[in-house]
């Protein structure tokens, strides 16, 4: 009978983290910072009922900044739409901060006299694009010298007298499924004592009353946010994290259908002509307001950004920020910039140069984390912006793989998946695991646990953690939506990097499984894997293979439920605890990574262990190669041994050019095992196999032959 093993502790030890994982740096950590980042977070964070937002915030005042990022000494300079006459900006940095994740930095007023008025977006009906770049204006933030780079979000507050009585100033209507049918909520008044005395013992307006409607109200509801990065091009940095900028775009629905159409939950502005009403944009603009979390969201900052950058600072790494739009912008600098490169979350949408770029950086040594799911997925292009001519403020996706014939006026250009094959993609198939390590093939809405069986506890990168002390018929299932909302798996589809090794293992049936190059989907079942390379430059390269492996590092984030908030609570989008994570598991096993890529966290959690970096040389070696039957398909079985380390992979080829993976076998983890995939053979049958240890060093090649029989 299988044994299970869940990694949970002990209900002391429970209660003893909960009170230590406000961790980040003590006292003694702040009389002597080691670095900016250290230093930074020893200062006072402001709570999330101060910062946070519902949803995309209030339809009355949406704005934009003109770039998604800026180095110290510039302007930052927004745009605003708004009805209000006494509004302003509240400028806060995300971060640890003693678990408060954001701290207060500025407050600025508008420059432009209130109220101000702006005029219509540009429209474009061919591509469905609306660009905001002719608003005027409202008001320019020049970046201080003392300010630590990071990414930074202006909460435009609006002070004018509230007009209608709603916690967080929701403007999704309560649901009338109960009521009379001609009930007209929008004209219900504030509910106070005077106004409405028959209303004192109902109980919503006897809880309103009472002041505790939610116990995480919002400070001042009436309010929305704006993004940009501060960054730090001077230096070099252990880590650099890139945000998924042009995914929140992707998924925008300001004024117009998003590049997936028009997706639910439209806003009150969202007021469209039947010809773009069942259309999708091939161009959307970072000149317009952001409304992505309306609808969506898992697809922004604060779904796995957030965690990340939390748990980040937390431990006082060397990091510092900038945006999908500078990795194509300036990704050549990357090399010269940073020791590690980090992409997290829903990292959906990349150009083809911001690909190379990274490519480029890790051929160069930096080594890359994939914290990300069906990551490097849509293939995207920038132009100027058709009102201002201000250069990458137009992202384009015709998204062609979900077409017949090519639709992009660019002849020579591609905005399909990269993975797609079609005869028109005039820049071939480069899908995304020669890169990430993972290929996108689980749809949305997963919340799966990661499952590690008992075969891959000895990995080093398990070590220190309680799966490294599993016996071999135990398994350990870690977080449940640490799998979702879409994930990977690892596929031998002629683009899997050589000598790429599995770290986990789950199984799970009956998801949305993609079954072409990106248009369909049909139930299916898919096998998710933790996956490790070393590319030629010695740069190690994991991939996650899920968009939410940052909710095991740290567990303040949206989606708390992991289901869509237009499903969780369509009234109120919010950044909450989630109270089944952090997992200490994926919290140790980062730590270590980090470490064999020879980046150390100078500050650790509660119950972390600080890991050595390998030291392991010495290659594996095959012991013995056997074949199981001699029918049309040949059946091989390969023992193989490690004197300095654990045997992590073992792949077979038919000329020692081009590998392919073997299979574990969970029961005997020495052994691995393939089936030839030609039915038949002509002469003599001729096979290299080699193994791969968890340091990622590759043994040498065995040679085996069959002769026929005559």
């Amino acid at each position: 009978m299988r044994a299970w093993f869940l990694v949970v502790p002990a209900i002391g030890a429970i209660v003893k983290d909960l009170e230590e994982n406000l961790g980040g740096p003590t006292p003694a950590d702040c009389s002597d910072p080691v670095n900016d980042i250290v230093r930074e977070n020893c200062k006072q964070g402001s709570p999330a009922t101060e910062w946070d937002i519902n949803a995309a915030g209030s339809s009355s005042i949406q704005g934009f900044a003109t770039q998604s990022s800026y180095v110290i000494g510039e302007q930052v300079l927004f745009k605003v739409k708004t009805t209000s006459r006494k509004y302003r900006f509240d400028i806060y940095r995300l971060g640890w901060y003693n678990a408060s994740g954001a701290r207060h930095v500025a407050t600025l007023r508008p420059s432009a006299a209130l109220p101000q008025e702006q005029p219509e977006c540009y429209k474009d009906d061919l591509t469905l694009l609306v660009d905001c770049g002719n608003w005027a204006v409202s008001a320019a933030w020049l970046v201080p010298t003392d300010v630590v780079p990071g990414i930074f979000f202006a909460r435009l507050v609006m002070e004018d007298p509230p007009q209608y009585w709603r916690t967080d100033a929701s403007e999704i209507m309560p649901s009338p499924k109960f009521a009379n049918k001609n009930w007209n909520y929008s004209r219900m008044p504030p509910c106070g004592p005077e106004q409405c005395p028959a209303l004192v013992h109902a109980y919503g307006a006897q809880r309103h009353l009472s002041g505790d409607m939610m116990s995480n109200a919002l400070k001042e509801p009436h309010a929305s946010h704006v993004y940009f990065v501060i960054r730090q091009d001077v230096r070099k940095t252990d880590v650099l994290l890139q945000t998924i900028d042009t995914t929140w775009r992707a998924y925008n629905n300001y004024a117009a259908p998003s590049t997936y159409g028009v997706l639910p939950l439209p806003r009150h502005n969202l007021n469209l002509s039947d010809a773009w009403q069942n259309r999708r944009a091939y161009k959307v603009s970072y000149n317009a307001p952001l409304l992505t979390r309306d609808t969506r969201a898992v697809n922004t900052l604060f779904n796995a950004e957030m965690p990340a950058v939390r748990w980040l600072e937390r431990h006082g790494y060397d990091i510092q920020y900038w945006t999908g739009a500078d990795a194509h912008a300036r990704g050549e600098e990357i090399a010269r910039r940073a020791r590690v490169y980090v992409s997290v979350g829903h990292d959906e949408y990349w150009s083809g140069e911001q690909r190379r770029h990274v490519e480029a950086a890790r051929d160069a040594g930096v080594h890359l984390h994939f914290w990300s799911g069906n990551e490097v997925y849509w293939k995207v292009r920038w132009e100027s912006s058709p009102v201002n001519g201000e250069p990458m403020r137009t992202m384009v996706v015709y998204k062609e793989s979900q077409e017949s014939f090519k639709i992009d006026p660019e002849p020579k250009l591609w905005t399909g998946t990269f993975r797609d094959s079609k005869g028109f993609n005039p820049e071939g198939a480069n899908p995304e695991n020669s890169l990430t390590g993972t290929i996108f093939t689980v749809n949305a809405w997963r919340h799966d646990a990661l499952e590690i069986p008992g075969a891959y506890a000895k990995l080093r990168v398990w070590r220190h953690t309680d799966v490294a002390l599993m016996k071999l018929t135990q398994k350990a299932v870690l977080l449940k939506g640490l799998l979702g909302h879409e994930w990977d798996e690892d596929l031998d589809n002629g683009f899997r990097p050589e000598g790429l090794i599995r770290l986990s293992e789950t199984h799970v049936d009956n998801v949305q499984a993609i079954v072409d190059h990106g248009a369909c989907f049909d139930s299916g079942s898919a096998t998710h894997h933790l996956t490790l390379y070393k590319a030629k430059s010695g740069a190690l390269v994991f991939g996650a293979g899920t968009v939410q492996w940052a909710w095991g590092l740290d567990n303040f984030h949206d989606s708390v439920t992991g289901m869509n908030n237009m499903w969780e609570s369509e009234y109120n989008t919010r950044i909450g605890v989630d109270p089944s994570g952090p997992d200490s598991v994926v919290q140790q096993a980062t730590l270590n990574l980090f470490a064999d890529m020879g980046v150390q966290a100078p500050i650790l959690g509660a119950g972390m262990v600080r890991p050595s970096a390998s030291t392991d040389h010495e290659a594996p070696v095959i012991s013995s190669v056997s074949m199981a039957d001699s029918g049309p398909r040949k059946n091989f079985v390969v023992r193989a041994t490690d004197s300095a380390g654990e045997v992590a992979a073992v792949e077979w080829s038919f000329d020692g050019r081009r590998w392919h993976p073997m299979k574990r076998q969970l029961r005997e983890p020495d052994q691995w095992s393939m089936e030839t995939p030609t039915p038949a053979f002509q002469g003599e049958l001729e096979l290299w196999f080699r193994a791969v240890d968890d340091s990622l060093n590759i043994g040498k090649e065995y040679r085996w032959k069959e002769k026929p029989e005559l």
